[in-house]
C-alpha cells in the first residue's frame, strides 16, 4: 500500500532545505549558460593515454579522480610524445630527426558526442600552452600547422600513428616558426578544401581564409619562452562562424601576439559546426623546434552541461534532509 507522508521539519530546517533546493536549481541552470570545461589536462597522472578508445575523452567528468580532465594523445611520424613525469609537461621530442615530420592528435570528445554549435552563441574554445626548445633561426615554410577538426569515426586512431586520409572537416592554421618570421603568410587561417584527404600533411587540402595574422620579417618564436594558443569559434545569428585564433608570448610578431579573426559566412560541409579533434603537424625540427613542452591543454564549450560540484553537494544535502524526514515518519 502506498503511504503518504508530510515533510515535517523545524522551521529552520525547512528554510535550509528550500534554500538548498533553490540554489541547486540555480547552479544547474547557470551550468547550462556558461562555459563548461570538457578537457583540462596538465598530465598530473604522468600518462597521455587516458581514457582509451572508444571513450577518448573524460568530457567534463574526472572519472579517475586525478585532478585532470583528460583526452588521449597519439603520436605519429618522427620523434616521441610522452609526459616527462607526473605533473607534466607533455613532451614532444623531435631531437635528431631533421626535416622528418611528426603528427600529434587528441580527441577532446567521445565520437558520439562531438561539440556541435547548433544555436546562435554556441562556441568552442581550445587553449594550448607550450614552450619550444631549439627553435630554428629562420625558414620560409608554413611547417608549423595545427587544426580544430571533426574526425570521422573510421579515421580515429586507437594507437600511436599518423591519422589517415578521410572526410575531415574544420579549420587550421598554417604558420611559420623561426626566431624571425620568414614567410609572407606566417600565421594563416585555412579551411578544409577537399571532401577527403590527410589532415595536415598536404597544403592543397586547405583553402586560405581572410588575412594573415602576423607579418613577415617580424620577430618569431624563442627557445624557452611560453606561448599560449587560444582558438575560439562562435556560431553567429546569421548562421555563420566567427573565428578568432590568437597566439601570445614573448615578442612574437614584435608585440607578443599573432592573431587572425575571420567570419566564415558559409561554413558549409567542409568547415562545419561540429568539432572533436585537435591536431598538430610540425614538419621537422629544422623548420620548427626540437622540443615542444605542453603544460596545458584545455577545451571549453557552452553546448555541454556538466553539473558543478557545488550543485551536487546541495542536491545531496536536500536529499539527505528529505530522507531524514521520511525515516522519522515511517
Amino acid at each position: 500500500m502506498l503511504r503518504s507522508f508530510r515533510l515535517s521539519l523545524p522551521a529552520n530546517s525547512r528554510l535550509f532545505l528550500a534554500l538548498a533546493v533553490g540554489l541547486s536549481a540555480m547552479l544547474l541552470r547557470v551550468g547550462t549558460v556558461h562555459a563548461t570545461i570538457i578537457v583540462n589536462d596538465t598530465w598530473k597522472d604522468g600518462n597521455d593515454t587516458d581514457p582509451a578508445s572508444p571513450v577518448y575523452s573524460e568530457y567534463g567528468v574526472d572519472s579517475d579522480a586525478d585532478g585532470d580532465l583528460e583526452s588521449p594523445w597519439y603520436q605519429g611520424g618522427a620523434g616521441s610524445l610522452n609526459p616527462v613525469a607526473a605533473g607534466g609537461p607533455q613532451r614532444a621530442d623531435l631531437t635528431g630527426t631533421g626535416a622528418s615530420s611528426a603528427s600529434w592528435t587528441t580527441y577532446f570528445t567521445p565520437e558520439a558526442t562531438p561539440v556541435t554549435l547548433a544555436n546562435t552563441g554556441d562556441f568552442v574554445k581550445v587553449t594550448w600552452v607550450f614552450t619550444p626548445s631549439n627553435v630554428n633561426a629562420n625558414n620560409t615554410s608554413q611547417n608549423f600547422r595545427f587544426a580544430v577538426l571533426d574526425s570521422p569515426s573510421a579515421a580515429r586512431l586507437t594507437a600511436n600513428g599518423a591519422p589517415g586520409s578521410a572526410a575531415y572537416t574544420g579549420y587550421g592554421i598554417f604558420a611559420n616558426m623561426g626566431q624571425t618570421l620568414g614567410n609572407s603568410n606566417p600565421f594563416r587561417l585555412e579551411k578544409r578544401g577537399v571532401a577527403s584527404g590527410d589532415p595536415l600533411a598536404t597544403s592543397g587540402n586547405w583553402s586560405a581564409l581572410g588575412t594573415t595574422g602576423a607579418t613577415n620579417t617580424n620577430h618569431g618564436y624563442d627557445s624557452g619562452t611560453q606561448y599560449t594558443l587560444e582558438w575560439l569559434m562562435t556560431r553567429n545569428a546569421a548562421s555563420g562562424l566567427d573565428i578568432d585564433v590568437k597566439m601570445t608570448g614573448g615578442t612574437l610578431d614584435n608585440d607578443g601576439t599573432a592573431q587572425v579573426t575571420f567570419t566564415d559566412s558559409a561554413p558549409g560541409s567542409l568547415g562545419g559546426f561540429t568539432f572533436d579533434t585537435f591536431a598538430l603537424r610540425p614538419s621537422g625540427e629544422t623548420s620548427t623546434a626540437s622540443i615542444f613542452d605542453t603544460s596545458l591543454f584545455k577545451v571549453e564549450t557552452n553546448t555541454v552541461t556538466v553539473p558543478e560540484p557545488a550543485s551536487f553537494a546541495l542536491i545531496g544535502l536536500a536529499a539527505s534532509l528529505a530522507a531524514m524526514s521520511r525515516r522519522r515518519h515511517a
